[in-house]
């Protein structure tokens, strides 16, 4: 795989680190383990509240659409400040009850898909 500059600083190990804001159903071990199979590490879920209560030791986030603006709007603020991408998505286990761009799941397009728009904050483009 080919890494792009901005991929390039998102990278640990040669595997890129995205953590995941969002509630405990968001991530399963299926879509964990092919995400991992793609080369990426996915760190959480971390809640929205507890921004704090983790090392930052990732290069870029993704946010659950699920939270509402008291809960995501303070979670941006932080991630803007330290320069770090991030999108929002829809849970694999939400996408019968609502429709968007972004859906966390262990399908290789959806993860291409995250990661280009990731990548792409780097280049200029918003979230």
């Amino acid at each position: 795989m080919t890494l792009l500059s901005t991929e390039q600083n998102m990278a640990t190990d040669h595997r890129l680190t995205i953590a995941v804001f969002g509630e405990s159903d968001t991530l399963t071990p299926a879509i964990r383990s092919a995400w991992s199979e793609a080369s990426m590490i996915l760190q959480g879920p971390y809640s929205s509240t507890a921004v704090d209560e983790h090392d930052w030791h990732f290069g870029c986030a993704v946010i659950d659409v699920r939270y509402g603006p008291e809960r995501m709007l303070p979670l941006m603020e932080t991630l803007d400040s330290k320069a770090i991408p991030y999108i929002f998505f829809i849970p694999l286990c939400a996408v019968g009850h609502h429709q968007g761009p972004f859906v966390l799941s262990g399908a290789k397009d959806e993860i291409r898909h995250i990661v280009s728009a990731l990548a792409a904050q780097g280049r200029g483009a918003t979230h």
